[in-house]
């Protein structure tokens, strides 16, 4: 019967023989086996391969008898293997090897890969000894192994399996690093174990010189009920920014990772999927640390320093802590130093009631504290008048900063709308007559630093007048020296044109750039009490600039010599804006220069003097087109049709004699 079994027997005709393979005497076919249902694959021609369709003679008896077994169904009986056990599980062909992507968690192929899928096996202790089975006995549940299965039920975790699935995670982590490049680092106690690895980059296209990172980590006695602990050593090549990025990176892939498993109701070992989390995600993570490694650079550089909110809370704390340990009198003056502001918003009494509220008006009150303490580590001054913004602002390499000194702003009357220059030094009032009404007008300018994070020259404080252009070429500047810390003195700085020059002490070059002014008027706050919130809207209309960015310009640039020019030209002789030439020669008496920049009529977008071309923001047409409906002698439109009919130009040699031989050239 077994020889039966193992062969193959034929019920097809022959052809030409007309001939058929008897039972009793069974033929072994020669015909080669189809390598697709072989090894557990899909074949498309099913019945119309030419092929065997049969995996071996162990499955080819089972099919005929039982049909054909899944992965699954592996447990044989008693009669089929010796020994008489129970639970004793064996592959399901011979020499087949166990499949590694089912051993290490899943498998694509499921039930048509052509490897062995074991199923959860005994203990190696509990293991049967090959004896008498019996078909009666009852099959023993499996166990699960830590070696094989990566995760269980929480509901099924005890205490010893806890113990054994970290014992199996120590063991790969020592079998995956091999000793040269693991260190087992115990602590004094003899409790905690550390292991520290080197981790290295599998991406072929790796961009970084650094190309392996040390981590060391400790399991936990309850592990995997919590996660291990992570940390990144800094006494290694990586940036200690960088560092502290990826190690805070994976302390949150962790957590979410754990926090995800007690959602689904399993323990994991969490390891080795770490692992192939940090291969996928170093790059990423290197890329991130060095952008934050370039910002601190750059703020050294630039002399200052980025205080996070995490720090800056925690300080704050601190401080509190400390301002309650202290007597009572002197807690409350040291509480009246901090709260003291320039707009006096909060008193001391309005303290001592928030502190005393209790643990919910604790906490309210430190993160007041930090907000406050953030805005004053800001700004030095609240932000109020009308901001002076320089727009496109570059700083040379050693360029650290750019104080304003003399500023000189052409102010235009609310009254009368007539524009005239005004000189304006740094938190010095100054008051003027308008020439046409003799309006009294007020103004004065506070300075603020210009960095390479910060590009707001100042802001203007003004009564009955308007900010219409400021006039850069004019205004004294005080730059300072990255390399000397030094300040440097500079003049005649024009709009679009980079300005370098030499420091007069280190001889370090010094370079700015600044393509256009912004003016934005910023409204007094609400909840203050002020005598402008009083008044009518046309007085806060009056408190906006004149020139105003994606707002046209005061009567859309035009002026009474050119009706059509929709521009102001800003000529470099004196570095200030004009309708066009004939308003600077009425306005200034030095000799005009052609203008090199030009601002649009309709967006107030300042831009290189360009003539025939649209707006590079609104895409308006500031002059009129070149092509008309006139003939304009020649520079017009030429197409008869389209001209005009009162274009003389239009029928001109319409009735003229032409010759036999001129009008048979032409056809």
């Amino acid at each position: 019967s077994k020889r039966e079994s193992a062969s193959i027997r034929l019920d097809t005709m022959d052809e030409g023989e007309g001939e058929k393979t008897s039972e009793s005497e069974p033929v072994r076919h020669t015909q080669p086996l189809c390598r697709f249902f072989s090894q557990g694959r899909h074949c498309n021609f099913g019945k119309r391969c030419r092929f065997l369709h049969i995996r071996d003679d162990a499955r080819a008896h089972k099919e005929k008898t039982t049909g054909t077994p899944s992965q699954s169904d592996v447990t044989l009986s008693n009669s089929e293997i010796p020994g008489g056990n129970v639970g004793y599980r064996v592959a399901p062909a011979a020499g087949h090897r166990p499949c590694r992507y089912f051993l290490s968690g899943h498998c694509t192929m499921e039930d048509r890969c052509r490897f062995w899928h074991p199923p959860q096996l005994p203990p190696l202790d509990d293991q049967p000894v090959p004896g008498n089975y019996s078909r009666s006995a009852p099959r023993i549940q499996p166990v699960p192994r830590p070696g094989i299965l990566q995760d269980v039920k929480l509901c099924d975790l005890t205490e010893d399996l806890a113990k054994q699935l970290r014992d199996t995670e120590i063991r790969q982590l020592k079998k995956r690093f091999p000793k040269e490049q693991l260190i087992i680092q115990e602590r004094s106690d003899g409790k905690v174990t550390y292991y520290r690895a080197s981790v290295a980059a599998t991406d072929p296209d790796w961009p970084f010189d650094l190309k392996e990172i040390d981590i060391m980590v400790s399991f936990p006695d309850n592990y995997p009920q919590e996660i291990f602990t992570l940390d990144v050593p800094l006494d290694q090549d990586l940036p200690a920014v960088m560092s502290r990025h990826v190690q805070e990176a994976s302390l949150e892939w962790l957590q979410a990772k754990h926090a995800t498993n007690q959602l689904l109701g399993k323990a994991e070992l969490l390891f080795r999927p770490f692992l192939r989390w940090l291969d996928r995600s170093l790059e990423r993570l290197f890329t991130e640390g060095a952008r934050q490694l370039k910002r601190d650079i750059d703020l050294e550089k630039a002399g200052l320093q980025f205080i996070s909110y995490q720090e800056l809370q925690a300080t704050v704390s601190e401080k509190s802590a400390n301002d309650h340990s202290c007597e009572p009198a002197a807690s409350d003056s040291a509480a009246a130093d901090e709260d003291v502001s320039d707009e006096g918003e909060r008193t001391v009494e309005g303290e001592k009631s928030v502190q005393q509220e209790g643990p919910g008006g604790s906490e309210g009150q430190e993160e007041e504290d930090a907000i406050h303490f953030v805005e004053n580590i800001k700004i030095s001054d609240p932000r109020r008048g009308t901001e002076v913004k320089l727009l496109g602002l570059r700083l040379g390499e050693n360029t650290a900063t750019v104080v304003a000194q003399k500023i000189t702003v052409c102010l235009q009357c609310n009254r009368c709308k007539v524009t005239a220059d005004l000189t304006l030094t740094g938190r010095t009032p100054c008051t003027a007559q308008c020439e046409k009404c003799s309006a009294s007008i007020n103004a004065a300018f506070r300075p603020c630093m210009l960095h390479h994070y910060s590009d707001v020259l100042g802001y203007l404080d003004l009564h009955n007048a308007a900010p219409a252009d400021l006039v850069l070429q004019e205004c004294e500047l005080s730059v300072g020296c990255l390399s000397c810390s030094q300040d440097v003195p500079m003049q005649n700085l024009s709009y679009g044109q980079t300005k370098e020059f030499n420091c007069e002490h280190c001889h370090s070059k010094l370079s700015i750039l600044a393509e256009s002014t912004r003016f934005q008027y910023i409204p007094p706050r609400a909840n203050k009490p002020d005598l402008a919130a009083t008044n009518s809207h046309s007085w806060h209309r009056d408190q906006y600039p004149a020139v105003q960015k994606g707002k046209p310009l005061p009567e859309k640039g035009t002026c009474k010599h050119y009706k059509q020019s929709h521009r102001w030209l800003r000529f470099p002789c004196c570095g200030r804006a004009y309708p066009c030439d004939g308003c600077h020669d009425e306005d200034q008496d030095h000799p005009m220069e052609l203008a090199t920049r030009m601002i649009c009529g309709y967006c107030a977008k300042e831009q290189p003097y360009a003539n025939g071309k649209p707006c590079i923001s609104c895409g308006s047409m500031m002059t009129r087109g070149a092509r008309t409906s006139h003939w304009e002698g020649g520079l017009g439109c030429r197409n008869k049709v389209k001209m005009c009919r009162n274009d003389r130009q239009k029928h001109a040699n319409t009735n003229k004699t032409v010759s036999r031989r001129a009008a048979g050239q032409k056809k």
